[in-house]
């Protein structure tokens, strides 16, 4: 199997997470990297764990880096199913921790998951230890913290919410054929690959398998859902607020459109899509009585949904 790690000025915490991978209970794998124009010692870094890693650590070549994290990843992808050694792929973020048996969980239950449903797009994904930056717990459970419920979110909620976090999911190559390319209305190609394998190609392992390192300058991280929290939020910044909530609201009709495209170039049925893109459509009185077939979380979330998607 391949371990797709995105790096981008990632030297203070990317050795914790290698060393966690030469940890790990499962060892058969390549490690690939694609660097996204690092300027720091990353690529240094890298290089003086390749000899640890016995020749398994393998750079990407990054063709056009500065794109960011979706297209950095969608390049480790592309890799991995271009080359064709891996049945499987797990993506890995640079500052967490993996704990021990990260890999051997998510394989073993991705291996039970193709067995039930034959061929076909899977994922499988875990829970994750929130940390501080020094790795101090700040919550034992990602899920709980963000107040998700993963093992119980449908197909139809997915197209609202991700409750599927990259760095603790794996994929099977079908689902990196059907994934690729990234269309360009992918908020995220985690997000992305949960909605290609919708609820019943996907398994979540309630365990937390990876610690989930929050220091300030994640890409999304993990904000308490709190009244609190989100009081101190709007108080903060009430226009900021608005304005993320209305940008996601366009971003994921957008995503949906993109979604509804492939599933149909796939074969696949898009209806759900479809039924969905027109309940957005309609005014917010029509929208009240079903919302919470697509609008899952606490009762705020649902509420800033409907009167501002």
């Amino acid at each position: 199997m391949d371990l797709l790690l995105a790096t981008y000025n990632g030297a203070r915490h990317l050795g914790a997470q290698l060393d966690s991978l030469l940890a790990q209970t499962h060892q058969d794998f390549r490690l690939l990297v694609s660097d996204d124009g690092s300027t720091d010692g990353t690529l240094a870094l890298l290089e003086s764990y390749r000899a640890r890693f016995g020749g398994r650590l393998v750079l990407v070549p990054n063709a056009a880096p500065g794109r960011g994290t979706v297209r950095n990843f969608e390049n480790l992808m592309q890799s991995s199913l271009r080359d064709a050694q891996a049945g499987w792929a797990a993506f890995c973020d640079q500052d967490d921790v993996w704990l021990p048996r990260k890999i051997e969980a998510t394989l073993s239950e991705m291996q039970r998951l193709e067995a039930r449903t034959g061929e076909g797009a899977c994922v499988v994904h875990s829970d994750l230890v929130v940390v501080d930056e020094a790795l101090n717990v700040i919550h034992p459970s990602f899920v709980r913290h963000q107040r998700f419920d993963p093992g119980n979110c449908t197909a139809d909620m997915l197209l609202s919410i991700n409750q599927v976090t990259g760095c603790a999911m794996m994929v099977n190559r079908a689902l990196l054929q059907a994934a690729l390319p990234l269309p360009a209305a992918a908020v995220m190609h985690d997000w992305w690959c949960a909605l290609l394998a919708g609820s019943g190609h996907r398994s979540f392992l309630d365990e937390p398998l990876v610690l989930y390192r929050q220091h300030g300058a994640n890409q999304l991280g993990a904000k308490g859902r709190t009244l609190r929290n989100r009081l101190a939020r709007l108080a903060a910044d009430a226009t900021g607020v608005l304005r993320r909530v209305r940008a996601l609201g366009q971003a994921t009709r957008a995503q949906a459109l993109a979604l509804r495209e492939r599933l149909d170039s796939l074969g696949r049925d898009g209806g759900y899509v479809e039924d969905y893109l027109s309940w957005r459509g309609r005014p917010l009185w029509r929208r009240l009585g079903g919302h919470r077939r697509y609008y899952a979380g606490p009762a705020l979330d649902r509420c800033s949904r409907l009167l501002f998607w």
